[in-house]
C-alpha cells in the first residue's frame, strides 16, 4: 500500500508500518534514501503530467517512464499507458487485417 507520494507504507527490511520518519520505529533501518527515490518518482510523475498537458506526449512519455523506474506504483503504471497512447494513438489501436 502506498500514500499520496507514493512512499512505501511499510519498511523494506522488517515491514513495519511507516510513520513518516527517516529511519524505521522498529528495526532502525535508514529510510531517508527510499524516501528520496519515491519523492523524486513523485516529481518525474508531476512533471509528465504537466507535459502531456502542453502536448509534449515524448518528454511525458519519457518523465513517467524514469519514475516508474525509480518507484513502481499503479498508478504510474496507469500514467505510463497513457504517456504512451499520447506518444503513438495508434498503439492502443488493435490491428486490422494486413
Amino acid at each position: 500500500m502506498k500514500d499520496d507520494v507514493g512512499v512505501p507504507a511499510s519498511c523494506p527490511v522488517c515491514r513495519a508500518r511507516f510513520r513518516g520518519s527517516a529511519q524505521c520505529s522498529r528495526c532502525g533501518a535508514d529510510l531517508s534514501a527510499l524516501m528520496g527515490l519515491a519523492a523524486q518518482a513523485y516529481r518525474l510523475r508531476q512533471s509528465a503530467r504537466q507535459l502531456l498537458k502542453q502536448g509534449h506526449c515524448q518528454a511525458a512519455l519519457a518523465s513517467a517512464q524514469a519514475a516508474q523506474r525509480l518507484h513502481r506504483t499503479p498508478e504510474g503504471s496507469l500514467l505510463n499507458v497513457v504517456c504512451t497512447t499520447a506518444a503513438d494513438p495508434s498503439s492502443g489501436q488493435p490491428q486490422g487485417p494486413a
